[in-house]
């Protein structure tokens, strides 16, 4: 019975598009490479750096320039975590992909600005809670590797007070030794 149940489970997700993608299948534009980065982001409850499962899945949307600055991050987390047991660790929570801590609820991919082999694509973003809505702009820059559309950064487009700024790559870069 558990097991009609699960397949039932995994029937329904499935009819409802709720499953893992092949980053290969959804990057022949940068529009849909965006999108479905998203997508998985969101599907993966994705907050700080990804944890080690999620990274797994994404790593195929990503170029290896940011795979590598995630994967240097990764190891600095954890040194940081080794050498201070009781402090925060840089990029253990919040969404470090889009301007907002708390990450998009809903997202709009734009039309991508394509130059030789970058791209770039504005994604509008909204959160709302308790009745107010926050809306931003945030740009994917894609480059292209092969036929594929990989993420290589994010440029933050957040105007508040706090939001993340710059971009992806500069938020990732090593943590000053004092």
């Amino acid at each position: 019975m558990k097991a009609f149940f699960l397949l039932c489970a995994f029937s329904v997700l499935a009819a409802f598009g709720v499953r893992a993608v092949d980053p290969a299948e959804s990057s022949k534009d940068p529009e849909t490479a965006a999108r479905v980065f998203y997508t998985e982001l969101r599907r993966l409850g994705v907050s700080g750096l990804p944890e080690e499962t999620a990274w797994e899945k994404l790593r195929g949307f990503c170029s290896e320039s940011l795979g590598t600055a995630l994967d240097r991050a990764v190891k600095e987390q954890a040194e940081f975590m080794r050498k201070f047991p009781d402090e925060k660790p840089p990029w253990i929570e919040g969404d470090l992909f889009s301007s907002l801590f708390e990450g998009p609820r809903q997202f709009s991919v734009g039309k991508a600005k394509v130059q030789g082999e970058l791209a770039e694509v504005p994604v509008e973003c909204s959160y709302t809670e308790g009745g107010e809505t926050t809306k931003w702009t945030d740009v994917l820059i894609l480059s292209k590797s092969g036929e594929a559309w990989l993420i290589d950064d994010v440029r933050y487009g957040g105007e508040w007070d706090f939001a993340n700024s710059g971009t992806l790559k500069e938020a990732l870069e090593p943590e000053e030794e004092e």
